[in-house]
């Protein structure tokens, strides 16, 4: 039988919308502990048995790989990732893409897994639905190493990566993204009068009318790649993603602003708290690579 949550659905809930308010005031679930070597064993066992989902073909195939995936994944430990980075090499563009997604349930790792995702997404660059996978992995993680790929990909041909590019700024809340973020702002010319709703402004894929839905269909078959540049994404405005430029930087700052004037100068007048905020942010991206760095060592 077809597991009820399918890979294009499980694809679907992490490349979505970010949560209502209600959903984000939830607490966090607790990171689970790091698994004992004979746990890891056991789970790449019974894993290996279960992806090769003897008797099935097809869509209900990748339906229980998907789901072998995702159970493996809840065990937390560097063989784990190297597990799931093997898999975001494969030629099937729903098991690849399926796997940088589990790579963001690494929590307890995230300096190896983050090192793990950002790798994949180099190699699958071109692959429009796989950038969106893993900006998606990269903010599950609290991943803070993988800057220079989100600032790369805020210039992205297509809309809706642009646009998940910015929504990943806003989940990792990192304020070395604010002098990014500003001088967006003057690119789209998003310089004062801007029209918004402050915090309530909604965003999604990027897709007017019926796009989500289509934008769901695509990513849940992982094509999306081979249409990047058709549709009405391709023919969106840059200062289309004005209202989400906004709210982030409202995200990050804690102000309103109608415009990069206005966050120009804020930024002038508040340029130590930034700097010191900024500061942290590294000393933690820091200690994420160190945490990578040990990391190696248990593999």
């Amino acid at each position: 039988m077809v597991r009820a949550l399918t890979l294009g659905l499980s694809l679907l809930v992490l490349l979505a919308a970010p949560a209502r308010a209600e959903e984000e005031k939830k607490a966090p679930k607790p990171i689970p502990p790091l698994a004992s070597a004979e746990e890891v064993a056991e789970a790449l066992a019974e894993f290996k048995i279960a992806y090769k989902a003897k008797g099935m073909k097809g869509e209900e195939k990748l339906a229980e790989q998907d789901f072998a995936m995702r159970n493996l994944a809840q065990v937390q430990h560097p063989k784990i990732v190297d597990a799931l980075a093997k898999l975001t090499k494969n030629r099937s563009p729903e098991i690849s893409t399926s796997a940088v997604i589990q790579l963001g349930s690494q929590r307890r790792t995230p300096g190896y897994a983050g090192q793990a995702v950002v790798a994949a997404m180099k190699r699958k660059s071109k692959d429009d639905t796989f950038q969106m996978a893993g900006l998606a992995a990269i903010a599950n993680l609290g991943y803070l190493g993988a800057k220079d790929t989100i600032v790369g990909l805020m210039g992205h041909h297509d809309y809706a990566v642009r646009k998940n590019a910015l929504v990943t700024i806003g989940k990792l809340k990192d304020e070395r993204f604010i002098e990014e973020i500003v001088k967006l702002m003057k690119a789209l010319r998003l310089e004062k009068g801007a029209k918004w709703d402050g915090v309530e402004v909604n965003y999604d894929t990027g897709t007017a009318g019926d796009g989500d839905q289509k934008m769901a269909e695509k990513i849940g078959k992982a094509k999306q790649a081979k249409n990047a540049k058709k549709g009405k994404r391709a023919g969106r405005s840059q200062r289309d993603i004005g209202p989400v430029v906004l709210e982030l930087m409202f995200t990050l700052t804690g102000e309103q602003f109608t415009g990069g004037i206005a966050a120009r100068k804020w930024l002038g007048e508040n340029r130590a708290k930034v700097d010191g905020q900024v500061a942290e942010r590294v000393k933690q991206a820091k200690a994420q690579a160190a945490e990578a760095k040990a990391s190696k060592k248990l593999r």
